[in-house]
């Protein structure tokens, strides 16, 4: 694949700082020194240990607003188990020690479900004004949980801030996030991720994994059924899917491998590669390159289309391939090496018969190069 790199100078306007600055950021921080030297911080540190006993439940549900959840299945066990190391940094030894009173969870079985709902300290207090305020930027609480459960249970998590890792489990997971990276391993049920901001990286799900996410980055590898993933800013690199893959971006490029079902992707600003799909393709980008290789068997309908970007296509060619090829660009060139039976072409068109003819290939850019070349000849 050519890359085409280009370069503008752009004049460097400079500009003079206030000569004012320096005397406010003086100010602020003799302000700082004089508000905050009183105070002197204090750290504690407890781990605590609880296990509950499980009779008909079948599946647990983690509430932790700060901290990190690592929920992991095991084949043996009759039990939940619970590992729960608290940490508190507050602004004196009495703070800490009243915020570390108050920072605990709660356990409940009722209802076929385990829940572990944990509780933080109140922060807020009475008459703050803004120094007391900056004084609490470093002051903080949470509860990092490891929580051994049955092998066959499901499992829910809601944080807030904090990573979550889910390994090992036969049932369905449930994920909600507002910040933090997320990572499932060897899942036998479904899996749904909706977070806000951080990476997702799934192994091993074997049924459906669903991806919603505002700002990150997520990948996948070996889902056994079909991938859904939608996100605003990041990308998306998906191997080895039995079923369908639909990706949906706003901002980020796509990489997708391995898929035995069809493939859609979609990207506004980003590129788009494409390999090994025993499915159809279907792939958009309204700013970057589309770059996938397409074993055209049976009567499955493939369309690329790049609003600005190139498009380079590669065909497999096993016995009884064959496509009808429509090839359109706007301001770029058409280049091929591929044995053909010409319907029309220009610099602008071409289309034509491959082979049997019996499948579909749609290829369009606006503003861009399009190549397409038979593999192995």
């Amino acid at each position: 694949m050519t890359m085409r790199i280009f370069a503008a100078h752009v004049p460097t306007r400079v500009r003079r700082r206030p000569t004012w600055l320096p005397a406010v950021a003086a100010l602020l921080a003799v302000l700082w020194t004089t508000q905050t030297a009183p105070a002197r911080a204090s750290s504690l540190e407890e781990q605590e240990t609880r296990t509950v006993k499980v009779t008909s439940e079948t599946k647990i549900y983690v509430k932790n607003a700060r901290g990190k959840t690592i929920i992991v299945g095991r084949k043996d066990a009759n039990a939940v188990t619970i590992q729960a190391s608290k940490f508190v940094r507050a602004r004196d030894e009495e703070t800490a020690a009243r915020w570390m009173k108050e920072l605990g969870f709660t356990t409940e079985a009722d209802s076929g479900q385990v829940s572990v709902i944990l509780h933080h300290p109140k922060r807020m207090e009475e008459g703050e004004n803004f120094w007391t305020f900056i004084r609490r930027i470093s002051d903080r609480s949470y509860i990092d949980l490891t929580i051994e459960v049955p092998a066959a249970f499901d499992a829910k998590v809601s944080s807030t801030s904090g990573d979550i890792e889910i390994t090992s489990l036969e049932g369905s997971v449930k994920l909600f996030g507002s910040s933090g990276d997320v990572l499932l391993k060897g899942i036998g049920g479904t899996a749904l991720v909706e977070l806000s901001s951080g990476n997702v990286d799934a192994n091993a799900i074997g049924k459906d994994l669903h991806i919603h996410m505002s700002s990150g980055h997520a990948f996948a590898r070996g889902i056994g059924g079909v991938v859904a993933v939608q996100g605003t800013s990041g990308d998306a690199e998906i191997h080895d899917v039995g079923g369908d893959t639909n990706v949906d971006l706003s901002s980020g490029d796509v990489v997708l491998e391995g898929c035995r079902g069809s493939v859609s992707a979609t990207t506004y600003s980003g590129d788009i590669g494409i390999s090994d799909v025993a499915g159809a393709v279907n792939a958009s980008t309204g700013s970057g390159d589309i770059e996938v290789t397409l074993t055209p068997v049976g009567a499955k309908e493939n369309r690329l289309e790049s609003a600005s970007g190139d498009v380079i296509v590669s065909f497999h060619t096993p016995a009884g391939y064959g496509f009808a090829l429509e090839v359109h660009t706007g301001t770029g060139s058409i280049e091929g090496d591929l044995d053909i039976k010409l319907d029309e072409i220009s610099r602008k068109v071409l289309k034509g018969i491959v082979g049997s003819g019996e499948g579909r290939v749609s290829i369009e850019t606006a503003n861009g190069d399009i190549r397409i070349s038979q593999i192995g000849k």
